[in-house]
Order: structure tokens, then C-alpha cells, then sequence
């Protein structure tokens, strides 16, 4: 889960990962934090802002709780607590007395809060969201211990109740128009709002043009007044982190967010103190790992005048890079697109990443009748490598089907592969993609073999060669479903690093912040660095 940053890093951190073990993410999951080069911080990532049935949303607390731990670093569930009455708020006036589950849950809330606490394996935070379709949708992050739920009409009474607790409260969402829970900025106490969640199942609110639009919701349309950008341009400071405010009780979901901090450790203390001080960024899916740095200073931070900075930044992606872009005052100064590099035997030397998708079920009963078919298909499998070695393993589920006893497992997990079941469906999934991922980062050769030996839902095997992977994917159908191995991403395709140099003559203050695509369209963003404008 927590991986060395940087290109420069990768294969020694590899080459560290065979020698000793392996990360991975998966069914009671092992954290195995790396320090980042020169700082003694590590990547971790989680997810701030999720519901489930105490609220308005479904599934157990008990079953969220599971499935955070199963592949995160850190969890704050955020029930939802409070709601004006405004007319504007469309469908909000559809769900009665959820305020009051989430009262008389709230000690069982607490309870989960403590009970899966781990640190050093896996952190939560307790929290809750207020809603208000005047002033924007918050959620209230506790540094720990047993807050009281409160409710308050005013956002400033909310806010003094953040800082009597040392909490934090994130505005979510925020592009929508005013009056449909848009995030109006000029209510933000920086003291208590250091960070923006500005990507969710909501979408992407980094600029209006920006992809993954606001259409998932009934809330209206993305505005570019209340965008991340145009935020920064109005001269608020804040950090940036993404998280699923899913509502189908799925922490972490594969596409809807995840928020990432740099700490240097896995416990309460130092994930909360990175989220107060904007050390943290976000991904929409893939666990892309940023070191971005201006001046030497980490994103989040704040730097005296020079007229020359230097930045650099390292990426390791999970997917081949689209592009890595610098972004100052919003604008884009420096791009990297990079071009088919390497892919000869130099690439057998150094980590490249394999993506196992599998699902592709029947699309509607229009097709088959669902008396004929279950609605969720069942997977059972081993995954073997013969010749090559597992370094890190990252599971991409999404949300999608709702099922309260079904899990994803991970089980009998080494360097030779792993053994898991899954399930698979075409309800209320993502973008209508049935599918889920398991994303390895493979050390092998030409001659190395993968094997897929799978049970259900119908019995089938599939083996390739990774050179064969190189040149191409491979796939079978299974049943009703199929499965996929994806062409191998070399080393040299799924990291980049930049590296130049800017010049400002100091009128005003510059914010600098990094941007990454990969080309299977997920997406990473790093919290601004500021330097200050000249003096006199």
C-alpha cells in the first residue's frame, strides 16, 4: 500500500520488496510503508467522506468498516447528521428521519471507530457530514477519541465546534451553483478548512473543463465559479484530497476518490497532522504515487520570494502515463507527454505492472432473462506466477454490486501470486463498467508465465508468456463472463520525472501544483505549493 516515491526510487524499492516480502492490498492487508527519499514521510492512502445506511445511504456500518480495512490505510465514515430545509434541495425532502438514525447510531458509530483502530495496519477517524444548500456540503474529520455528534443551523456555530475539538472540516462537492450545495468560499475559516475535497462520485471539480463532469447526481451542473481553480485564483489557500462520498457503503471505491497523506507513520497523529498541514493530494482511482516538490519544499507547503524555482516531481503510476503537467496560477507551464520509450530486453530489469480485469456479464434482461441468470456472478481463482515475482499487489473494486454478505478476499498471498474471490455485477455499477481490476507490479523475463485457474463462475484456465504480454493482451471467455490479462506496462511507461526550471519576477504570489493522467484515464493531483511574492 505504501510504496516508494519516484522513478529514480522504484527499483530499489522493488528490489528491497522481493528481498523481504511483499506489499500488497487486500483482505486484512499489510502496510509496507517506504520513506520517500530524503524526507522520512510515506505514502498512505484512504478515504474521508463515505455513508452507508446510518444516514441516507446502504449497508451496514459493520460490513463499510470491513471492507475499509481490507485495502486502506486510513477511514473516516461520515454518517450524515444535518440537513436545512431549504425547497431547493431536490431530493433531499425523499428521505425522512435520517437525522435520527444517525443520533441513535451514533454510539455504535464511536464503538466501530475504536474497535477497528489499528495503528501501524490501519487508522479511523470519527466524523459526520452537515448539509446546507446555502453555504455547501462540509464533513467534520475528529483527530480521535469519542467527539459528540452535534447539529447546528449556522456554519460559523459548526465551525466553533470544530476548533473547540482541534477537528477539521472539509467542504465537498463544490461545484454546483448556489443554492444546490455548492461551496461558497467566502464562508472557509482556514484554521479548520485547510483542504478541499474536489473529486468524488460527484466528479471533478479542479477547473470546468476538467473530465469526469458533474452528472452523476440531481444537483445540477459543474460551474466554474465554484471550482477548484477558481478558488485559488480568489487567493484561498487550502490542500487538495478526493474521497468517494459513495453511498453504497464501499470505502475506497475503485474511481470515486481516494485521499493520499505523506506521514511518517501509520497512526492518528501523523495522518491528521499531514491533512492539517495540506502534506496530502488526490487520486481518482489508481494508487499513483506524487513527489512534487518546489524549491525543495513538499506540496502543501509555503516559500519565501526567489525569482528562479526549481521544480521537479516524480511519478509512479499503475498504467502507462498520458501526460505529467505543471500547473502555475493554473495555467500549464511545462508538459510531459511521454513517447514509447524502451520496451527491449532493458525492460526485463526493472518492475512492470500487470492488470488482471474480469467481469463483462450479460448487459440487461433485455439480453437474458435475469430468472435465467444470477444477478451476481461469483468468482473464485488463483492467480500464479512461474519465473517472475509479485512486488506490490492493488486491488481496483468498485463499488458496485451492493451485496451485505458477499466480500472481496485476498487469501494465500505470496511473491508467486495469490488466490481471491470476488463478485461481479451490472447493478448501479460505475459508468455502467462491471468490471473490477487486480493491478500487480510483476519482476520477470521474456520466458515467465502468468496462470489464471479459475473455478467460478465456470471452471477455465488461461496462461500467457509476459513477453506475449508485452507485445498484447490476452483474454477467454468464462461462462456468461469473461477475463482479461492487459499488455504489459514497462517501467519506463508507467514513471516519469521532470525536472526545470521558472522564473518570476515576484509581482505576486505564484501557486505551483502537478496534474498526472494515465492512459486508462485515471487521474492525480497534487496540494499547491505557494511562494510568496518580493518584498517592498
Amino acid at each position: 500500500m505504501s510504496v516508494r516515491m519516484g522513478r529514480r526510487e522504484c527499483l530499489k524499492h522493488c528490489a528491497g520488496l522481493a528481498a523481504t516480502g511483499l506489499a500488497a492490498a487486500g483482505a486484512g492487508h499489510e502496510s509496507a510503508a517506504a520513506e520517500i527519499s530524503d524526507t522520512g514521510l510515506n505514502v498512505y492512502f484512504g478515504d474521508l467522506h463515505n455513508h452507508n445506511s446510518v444516514g441516507y445511504g446502504l449497508g451496514s456500518p459493520e460490513r463499510a468498516f470491513e471492507i475499509a480495512r481490507s485495502h486502506l490505510d486510513f477511514f473516516c465514515f461520515t454518517p450524515h447528521a444535518y440537513h436545512d430545509t431549504s425547497e431547493q434541495i431536490h431530493t433531499m425532502k425523499l428521505w425522512t428521519g435520517f437525522e435520527q438514525i444517525t443520533r441513535d447510531r451514533w454510539p455504535d458509530v464511536l464503538e466501530l471507530n475504536r474497535e477497528y483502530h489499528d495503528p501501524g495496519t490501519f487508522v479511523t477517524f470519527p466524523g459526520y457530514e452537515r448539509h446546507s444548500s446555502s453555504v455547501g456540503h462540509y464533513h467534520i474529520v475528529f483527530p480521535g477519541g469519542d467527539p459528540p455528534l452535534e447539529y447546528f443551523t449556522e456554519l460559523r456555530d459548526f465551525q466553533d465546534h470544530a476548533l473547540a475539538h482541534g477537528a477539521i472540516i472539509i467542504p465537498h462537492h463544490p461545484g454546483y451553483v448556489e443554492g444546490a450545495s455548492g461551496a461558497e468560499s467566502r464562508f472557509w475559516d482556514t484554521r479548520i478548512s485547510p483542504l478541499l475535497d474536489m473529486f468524488s462520485e460527484h466528479g471533478n471539480a479542479e477547473c470546468d473543463t476538467a473530465p469526469f463532469d458533474y452528472i452523476r447526481h440531481s444537483m445540477g451542473p459543474r460551474v466554474t465559479r465554484h471550482t477548484m481553480q477558481a478558488f485559488l485564483a480568489a487567493g484561498h489557500r487550502f490542500g487538495i484530497v478526493a474521497s468517494t462520498d459513495d453511498h453504497l457503503g464501499f470505502p475506497g471505491a475503485y474511481g470515486e476518490g481516494k485521499a493520499v497523506v505523506l506521514a511518517p507513520e501509520l497512526t492518528r497523529e501523523a495522518v491528521f497532522d499531514a491533512l492539517k498541514n495540506r502534506r496530502c493530494y488526490g487520486v481518482s482511482g489508481d494508487r499513483i504515487v506524487l513527489d512534487f516538490r518546489v524549491n525543495g519544499r513538499l506540496m502543501g507547503e509555503e516559500t519565501a520570494f526567489t525569482r528562479r524555482r526549481s521544480i521537479r516531481a516524480d511519478v509512479t503510476g499503475w498504467d502507462a502515463i498520458d501526460r505529467v503537467e505543471v500547473l502555475k496560477n493554473n495555467r500549464v507551464i511545462h508538459r510531459d507527454i511521454p513517447v514509447d520509450r524502451d520496451s527491449g530486453r532493458g525492460v526485463w530489469s526493472r518492475p512492470l505492472v500487470l492488470r488482471i480485469e474480469y467481469g463483462w456479464g450479460p448487459m440487461s434482461e433485455n439480453q437474458i432473462p435475469l430468472d435465467r441468470i444470477p444477478g451476481i456472478f461469483d468468482w473464485d481463482l488463483d492467480v500464479t506466477l512461474d519465473g517472475a515475482r509479485m512486488l506490490e499487489l492493488q486491488p481496483c473494486w468498485q463499488s458496485a454490486p451492493l451485496d451485505e454478505d458477499r466480500r472481496h478476499v485476498i487469501s494465500k498471498r505470496t511473491g508467486a501470486g495469490f488466490s481471491m474471490k470476488s463478485y461481479t455485477s451490472r447493478q448501479r455499477c460505475l459508468f455502467n463498467r462491471d468490471t473490477h481490476i487486480m493491478a500487480l507490479r510483476v519482476q520477470g523475463d521474456p520466458d515467465s508465465r502468468i496462470t489464471l485457474g479459475i473455478r467460478q463462475p465456470e471452471a477455465g484456465q488461461l496462461t500467457a508468456r509476459l513477453s506475449d504480454l508485452l507485445a498484447g493482451d490476452q483474454a477467454i471467455r468464462v461462462g456468461r463472463n469473461a477475463i482479461k490479462i492487459h499488455r504489459l506496462v514497462p517501467e519506463t511507461h508507467h514513471t516519469a520525472s521532470i525536472a526545470f526550471d521558472d522564473e518570476d519576477p515576484g509581482d505576486t504570489a505564484n501557486w505551483y501544483y502537478l496534474r498526472v493522467a494515465q492512459a486508462n484515464g485515471q487521474l492525480a493531483w497534487s496540494s499547491p505549493i505557494w511562494v510568496e511574492k518580493k518584498e517592498g
